[in-house]
């Protein structure tokens, strides 16, 4: 799933973030925030999770892709108990934002797997909302049906028995 659809919908759904909504590729590179204006959300890819292959002639397997939203609100007492309040507000904007919606087609509606405090000082408090969403990986998604879509189209086939020989001709309901 393409993180920039994530930061779209929370810049167009979370007023609070003032358009400040970013992507990051992991969150030790989150940038040197304090002179940014706070409450501010950071988009980070998670691991994904995915079932057994289920098909014995083609590809079926379902995948479930994790993201996190990084949450960031000033400190503004050094203790953090305001501040897990405007969390507390931010995180119901985002979960408004997300919460249900299919980001693209084959994909299932984003769910929420849960927060976790990370790496607050005493300026900035940071709290990582996790999310995800199902999807299926299909024949479509795989080498083998790219492969089959350049063979040519199969239109006879000759059986050849001992008793007899017989050509057997494919048409589709179009006559060709």
């Amino acid at each position: 799933m393409k993180l920039s659809i994530i930061i779209k919908a929370l810049r167009d759904f979370c007023p609070i973030f003032e358009r400040r909504v970013y992507g990051l590729g992991q969150y030790a590179n989150l940038p040197d925030i304090g002179r940014l204006d706070l409450p501010a959300a950071y988009v980070l890819p998670a691991e994904d999770e995915v079932g057994e292959q289920r098909s014995q002639n083609d590809y079926r397997q379902r995948l479930k892709e994790n993201f996190y939203v990084a949450v960031v609100v000033e400190n503004k007492d050094y203790i953090g108990q305001p501040e897990f309040d405007e969390f507390h507000h931010v995180r119901s904007e985002v979960w408004k934002a997300l919460l249900g919606w299919q980001p693209e087609p084959y994909y299932g509606g984003i769910t929420y797997a849960g927060f976790e405090e990370a790496n607050s000082t005493l300026e900035e408090c940071h709290y990582l909302l996790k999310f995800s969403v199902e999807t299926e990986i299909s024949p479509e998604d795989t080498r083998q049906a790219t492969e089959l879509s350049k063979l040519p189209p199969l239109n006879t086939i000759n059986i050849k028995s001992e008793l007899q020989e017989t050509q057997i001709c494919l048409t589709n309901d179009y006559g060709s």
